[in-house]
């Protein structure tokens, strides 16, 4: 068998060499020592944005902007006259027609037989990975401004199979000022011992339904280096990190949060306390107004028909005008002493005192119906409803006030009344068929009634819901706790 010629050899690596060239995906460039361009493939046109005519002969330089072109053609000049060149490398260009890109850059010195140099360059075009690479950095950069200058304290903890919390991977600045460690001191921790032992069961308890919702809320209390305490919220979000369960916790202190919420609650409990004492005052003053009409100006309207009626008698028979004015006289009085006692009544009923809510709000409700029109029906325990006295009175109240919103704005024929009671709450639901309430007049300021209605609630921990669809009516809701309750 025959041995393949030298001949054969260099005509098998001729063909080899060529289909290489052609079927490269990246751009190849063969330059003389001048720089100038011998031979291009079909990748490098692409690259480049030039066809092989617009190449061949010309600096490899004229691919670039104008104001590049000089400098990279000088800088190649200098690497051969001094036989050195940069084997690879990255930089960033400008083409011809304005457009940036990234190529990288591999580089062999050939020596042709007639012991002239070329250069073989490997061009790719990496600007989609520059790009990635640039705003990955970017976002880099950005998540540590983020982490170390944030005003929460933030801690990141993978979970391992051997331990139930992990281990800090990362906290920032905050943390470690917040409670006195250094970071070098936070990564040897073990996350459960920043908690207050006292709320360890419950961090156990927020941390199986980390694992299981993925997220999770809560507030806790955390102990310091110097054994300090203090109440935190957390928020703590699962999310994957190498392949590994990882946990970000952002904590933010609320102390001052919960000591501006106990003041405002000292102060919601004493505006409370003086929101009673106003209504009891009024309510006190209502009752002795009522009893001094009812006791003074009725016994004295009752000695005056007295009076009357025994001057009457003794009228002689030929009198009668005089009778007929004094019979006139001792009528009006009747009407008088009726007027005092309905004004008597409005201003503090006396089957409240003494008969209880229930006899008092069926009482006012015929009475509404007679004035009105208004059909009222009402529904309430077969036995008197338990509660103390200023409550009985403030719903009563609200019940009043109820009315009058309905007789004057509602245009309703028919008002449903329940009274019931639920888990040591008493409710009390007005509900009417009239055109109901706009939306905006619910919360509005200028709606003194129904905010009357929910301060007079509010002053037992109660609460009044309206809810009204217009044209079918509207539904007041009085939700009364029990005196335990507050």
């Amino acid at each position: 068998m025959n041995e393949p010629s030298v001949k054969d050899e260099k005509l098998t690596t001729d063909l080899l060499f060529g289909k290489l060239w052609d079927i490269s995906v990246d751009g190849m460039r063969i330059t003389d020592d001048s720089g100038i361009i011998l031979l291009v493939n079909e990748a490098y046109c692409k690259t480049v944005r030039l066809n092989e005519e617009s190449l061949l002969g010309k600096p490899f330089s004229v691919v670039y902007d104008n104001e590049e072109r000089l400098a990279a053609l000088e800088i190649y000049l200098k690497d051969i006259e001094h036989n050195e060149i940069k084997t690879h490398f990255e930089r960033a260009n400008t083409l011809w027609n304005g457009e940036k890109i990234w190529f990288e850059f591999s580089n062999t010195f050939l020596t042709l037989p007639d012991e002239k140099k070329i250069t073989l360059s490997v061009i790719k075009d990496i600007t989609a990975r520059k790009r990635a690479e640039l705003e990955l950095r970017e976002n880099e950069y950005k998540f540590k401004m983020l982490f170390n200058n944030a005003n929460d304290a933030i801690f990141v903890t993978q979970l391992s199979e051997d331990k139930t919390y992990g281990d800090f991977v990362e906290v920032n600045d905050v943390a470690c000022k917040l409670l006195g460690y250094t970071k070098e001191e936070f990564l040897r921790l073990s996350p459960s011992a920043i908690v207050s032992p006292k709320c360890i069961d419950d961090y156990h308890l927020k941390t199986g339904m980390l694992l299981s919702a993925g997220r999770v809320i809560y507030e806790t209390i955390y102990k310091t280096k110097d054994k300090k305490l203090f109440p935190v919220e957390v928020s703590s979000h699962l999310f994957l990190l190498k392949n590994k369960s990882t946990v970000l916790s952002v904590a933010r202190d609320i102390t001052e949060r919960n000591q501006a919420h106990l003041k405002l609650e000292k102060s919601s409990r004493h505006l409370r306390n003086l929101a009673t004492r106003l209504q009891n005052i009024r309510e006190e003053e209502r009752s002795m107004i009522a009893r001094e009409i009812h006791d003074e100006l009725g016994q004295a309207l009752t000695a005056l028909k007295i009076h009357i009626t025994l001057l009457s008698k003794k009228l002689r028979k030929d009198q009668d005008e005089l009778k007929d004015r004094a019979d006139l006289s001792s009528k009006m009085i009747d009407s008088i002493v009726e007027s005092v006692q309905k004004i008597s009544s409005k201003l503090r009923p006396d089957l409240l005192d003494e008969l209880g809510l229930v006899a008092a709000i069926e009482w006012q409700s015929k009475e509404f119906e007679k004035l009105t029109n208004i059909k009222c029906s009402l529904i309430y325990p077969s036995v008197e409803i338990e509660i103390e006295e200023t409550r009985a009175t403030a719903l009563f109240r609200i019940f009043q006030e109820a009315l009058t919103n309905i007789a004057r704005h509602s245009e309703a024929d028919l008002v449903s009344v329940r009274l019931h009671s639920d888990n040591s709450k008493l409710i009390l639901e007005i509900k009417d068929n009239g055109i109901g309430i706009a939306p905006a007049l619910i919360t509005h300021p200028r709606s003194l009634g129904l905010l009357g209605m929910r301060e007079r609630a509010m002053v037992f921990g109660g609460e009044v819901i309206i809810d009204s669809i217009f044209g079918k009516g509207t539904l007041v809701t009085v939700v009364m706790p029990g005196e335990q309750n507050l």
